[in-house]
């Protein structure tokens, strides 16, 4: 875009300028409208699972309700408690919004690359911390008890569940040798645009636990205690409204956006498919396009579908899950992952095993003998590693099957 506004007469650095705005405000306009149109979706299809009509009074099936609400929210008055700090107020759901369309800068669509750096997945990471602290400024510049502990909670969360979704990305990082998102896609353009890294036993589990991580990140049922209705009001963003709590809302719904965006870059290949390399041209890219989005919007109804069935986590319990069942899995994929790349790869580091199974595989060709060990033998590895770690879950699960709240509480357990 800057190239083309160069051509047009712009000075270079006027040229950038103008791209970098357009582009911003193309994510925060399309962020909104598509917030628009999720919580309309997620509305919908929640009360279809439960044998209800869900909005359906303004417009045809109710598309015009996110618009009224909208509406509603910005004629609200935007209060800000007296005892409160007013800057640190003001500038939590700016650092909020502010961290989840950073986010986007990095993210491919289909065959469109924004920006392509070495460090993607990195930068992705970085700015995904930044929501942890803008939980915190909103959790303490409220001066709210329950503000405060749905802040604390949510830190808490986060931090504890960074550690197995960024290790659950190694893999993906160690099969492409790169943490450009460009060549993580490109990785998976093999056989035929169906060379998805969910396919390989050592892809399946990592988006398994990145997915499952990724929920936690943004606070989707069944991790969703920083804000629980039932316990703490609405938590860190207890004493926020107007423009104010809709901003928190819109970077909520952007972040599980882009949380279903980089999962299918990631695990599912982003916009590769049947046909696209055969299309090529513009035509390969709009069906590249909307490959990605189908990905991203089927992952968005996996997060639908769990809000609907899947009750709230106790606090005890959502910290066990990450640290006893989550993160010891995340260990295994790597070790995994490490032999998947031995396997497929490695030629002068281990003589022997080009002796006995030829070369490894190249672009013109596949050795199907390597292939078949490395998908049998990390196979035989994370499903003995599920299987372990569940079975010493649900031995855990019986033993304080018949414990009150009060004895685990003073640890009589």
């Amino acid at each position: 875009m800057a190239d083309a506004l160069t051509q047009l007469g712009f000075a270079s650095w006027l040229s950038v300028l103008i791209a970098s705005i357009i582009k911003v405000t193309l994510i925060l306009v399309g962020g909104s409208v598509g917030m628009m149109f999720l919580t309309w979706y997620e509305r919908r299809a929640i009360s279809y699972m439960q044998d209800r009509r869900g909005p359906n009074r303004v417009g045809p099936q109710g598309l015009l309700q996110p618009i009224s609400e909208a509406i509603k929210t910005m004629t609200k008055e935007d209060a800000t408690p007296r005892e409160a700090d007013r800057i640190v107020h003001f500038l939590a759901p700016v650092v909020m919004l502010g961290a989840t369309v950073l986010s986007f800068a990095v993210i491919p669509w289909g065959r469109m690359f924004p920006v392509d750096l070495n460090a993607a997945v990195l930068f992705v990471i970085a700015t995904g911390g930044l929501h942890s602290i803008g939980m915190m400024m909103a959790g303490w510049g409220s001066n709210n008890k329950f503000a405060l502990l749905g802040g604390m909670r949510g830190v808490a969360q986060l931090i504890s569940y960074e550690i197995p979704q960024v290790m659950a990305i190694i893999p993906v990082v160690l099969m492409t040798g790169s943490m450009s998102l460009q060549k993580i896609v490109e990785a998976q353009n093999d056989f035929g645009g169906l060379g998805w890294f969910v396919f390989s036993p050592v892809g399946l589990l990592g988006f398994a636990l990145f997915f499952t991580a990724s929920l936690a990140e943004g606070e989707r049922t069944p991790f969703d205690i920083p804000e629980a209705d039932s316990e703490i009001i609405a938590g860190y963003m207890t004493e926020y409204s107007g423009m104010k709590f809709a901003v928190f809302y819109l970077s909520n719904y952007m972040s599980n956006l882009a949380v279903c965006f980089i999962t299918a870059t990631l695990y599912l290949g982003g916009g590769n498919g049947p046909g696209v390399d055969a299309l090529g041209g513009f035509a390969g890219g709009l069906l590249s396009l909307i490959y990605f989005l189908l990905k991203s919007f089927a992952l968005f109804f996996i997060m639908v579908l769990i809000r609907a069935t899947v009750p709230r986590l106790r606090v005890d319990q959502l910290m066990g899950f990450a640290w006893k069942f989550l993160l010891p899995l995340v260990l295994v994929n790597i070790l995994s992952a490490s032999f998947w790349v031995a396997l497929l790869r490695w030629d002068q580091q281990w003589p022997q095993l080009t002796e006995w199974f030829g070369a490894p595989s190249t672009a013109d060709a596949t050795n199907w003998g390597r292939l078949a060990i490395a998908v049998v033998l990390t196979l035989l590895i994370n499903a003995g590693a599920v299987a372990l770690i569940m079975r010493l879950t649900n031995r855990n699960v019986q033993k304080h099957l018949y414990t009150t709240d009060e004895e685990l509480a003073l640890g009589l357990s």
